[in-house]
């Protein structure tokens, strides 16, 4: 029984985030071959005019929430894009379609991805893959009831915070009498 519900929580993650991720036209930014193989600059001032052209090349599809990122965040990017020119073209191709289907997530659908990413590590990878196999299995009339059940089982509230707790006084005699013991 517990198996089964891990298992159904498992492919309930994963039917979440195929929902929330759907595949996306690959709309990629094609990156010359010559240009990659040059040193990528590293950008001392972290706006977009002051990235290289390679790198602006390779993080084009974020271009519009760039001024929005912490600056950690595009420090992340930048090393991605700096990791660009290594990266087989399989790779790349994965990057670029996975960047500009991120990009155009809304923030409430990418607030969403993280959480089931999080929730997600607590699983071992063995355990995920078995999931999601038994999911494949599936037909698509048992994927789409499990969608619904899913989609009905997480409307959302409003997120409450635990209730206050109130600290009875300390007691000041009590207070004297043990900073008199101490010596």
């Amino acid at each position: 029984m517990k198996t089964a519900r891990i298992t159904f929580r498992v492919a309930s993650l994963l039917i979440g985030l195929a929902l929330i991720y759907p595949a996306y036209a690959q709309n990629s930014t094609a990156v010359n071959p010559a240009e990659a193989k040059t040193e990528i600059k590293k950008a001392t001032n972290l706006d977009w005019q002051y990235l290289s052209p390679l790198q602006q090349a390779v993080l084009a599809s974020l271009e519009s929430d760039w001024s929005s990122f912490t600056n950690a965040s595009k420090t992340k990017w930048l090393k991605v894009a700096n990791r660009y020119p290594t990266m087989s073209s399989a790779e790349q191709e994965r990057l670029q379609s996975r960047m500009a289907a991120w990009a155009k997530l809304p923030q409430k659908d990418r607030r969403l991805a993280r959480d089931n990413y999080l929730s997600s590590l607590q699983f071992p990878p063995e355990q995920k893959a078995a999931a999601w196999q038994a999911y494949q299995q599936l037909s698509e009339e048992e994927k789409q009831k499990l969608a619904q059940q899913e989609q009905s089982r997480k409307k959302t509230g409003a997120v409450t915070s635990p209730a206050i707790q109130t600290r009875q006084p300390l007691n000041s005699s009590n207070a004297s009498s043990s900073s008199a013991t101490i010596k």
